[in-house]
């Protein structure tokens, strides 16, 4: 079990109005690492209001990336390597990246106190993490349940199609003489095959 650092939004504004837009699609919105994503974050949230999910590296103390959350809806994404903190937003209206849901009150801020880490292990898994989070009477998260979600690697060697060298291109023109020497097609090499590795990619955990 996480459990949860609850932090406060900024001051309200002075005129006490908020302004709503159209609330981003579900997904990544950002990576700022430079780093492929490639491990996976599964976020289990109840129904109702939507999430701003922000990863923050625990060793520089930088937004790594950020993504969107429908409430309620099934929500995967792929993320760099690395040990993050968990910081999510909600709210009820979503007013862009720069307020989120609205000021002071208007978005409800909390972390995930446990750190996240993104890594490789072994030859072949790739370990990230689903993160489940649980409201409690007034609909406000309250509490957050964790575990590894592995995804497995298998290579298998194969075969492309047969690449011809360039006697072999020769052989189609048949025979050729050059003085008392005949090229025939026994003096061409067999064709070749082009050495394959397939990667197969599974859940194992």
């Amino acid at each position: 079990m996480l459990a949860l650092l609850i932090g406060g939004g900024s001051a309200l504004a002075e005129s006490g109005q908020t302004t709503t837009s159209a609330h981003p699609p579900a997904g990544l919105l950002w990576n700022r690492t430079g780093l492929p994503a490639v491990f996976p974050l599964q976020v289990k949230t109840p129904p109702g209001p939507d999430y701003h999910l922000t990863l923050i590296d625990t060793q520089t103390g930088e937004a790594a990336l950020a993504a969107y959350i429908k409430g309620g809806a099934f929500f995967r994404v792929l993320v760099p390597p690395g040990t993050f903190r968990l910081r999510f937003a909600t709210g009820k209206a979503w007013q862009g990246e720069d307020v989120l849901f609205g000021e002071g009150d208007a978005t409800y801020r909390f972390d995930l106190r446990r750190p996240l880490t993104f890594e490789t292990r072994g030859l072949a898994t790739k370990a990230g993490h689903i993160v489940t989070l649980t409201p409690g009477t007034s609909d406000e998260i309250t509490s957050a349940a964790r575990k590894d979600q592995l995804i497995c690697q298998s290579f298998r060697p194969g075969f492309a199609s047969r690449a011809r060298s360039p006697l072999d291109r020769r052989a189609d023109q048949g025979p050729q003489h050059k003085g008392d020497l005949t090229i025939g097609d026994l003096m061409f090499y067999e064709p070749l095959a082009r050495p394959r590795h397939d990667v197969r990619s599974r859940y194992c955990g």
